[in-house]
């Protein structure tokens, strides 16, 4: 089974072959991923990055309309930052994780 990045990749691989409204599910289920890894933190005590990052994934929910329709660079640079931003929160998460059971 491909893990959730794997398949963010392969659906995003060929940007011409999503239209928008596919675009816009692709944007949200990344937002809603990264939504539920900030709130599985809100216990953590990085209370101030999780303020900043729920303000950054209202931003990015109040754009997707916008980001769905951005020609297929764009949107690919836009898929592979918010990748990025998914991985770096899991790191952060097992790496806390870690501190904390040891």
């Amino acid at each position: 089974m491909m893990d959730r990045v794997g398949y963010f990749r392969w659906v995003t691989a060929n940007p011409t072959s999503l239209n928008a409204v596919d675009r816009q599910i692709v944007v949200r289920q990344i937002v809603d991923e990264l939504q539920e890894i900030c709130d599985g933190d809100a216990g953590s005590d990085g209370t101030d990055r999780n303020r900043a990052l729920n303000r950054l994934l209202q931003t990015i929910r109040a754009s997707i309309m916008s980001i769905a329709k951005a020609d297929d660079s764009c949107w690919e640079g836009i898929i592979d930052e918010l990748l990025q931003l998914r991985t770096t929160m899991v790191d952060l998460r097992a790496r806390e994780g870690t501190r904390i059971s040891h």
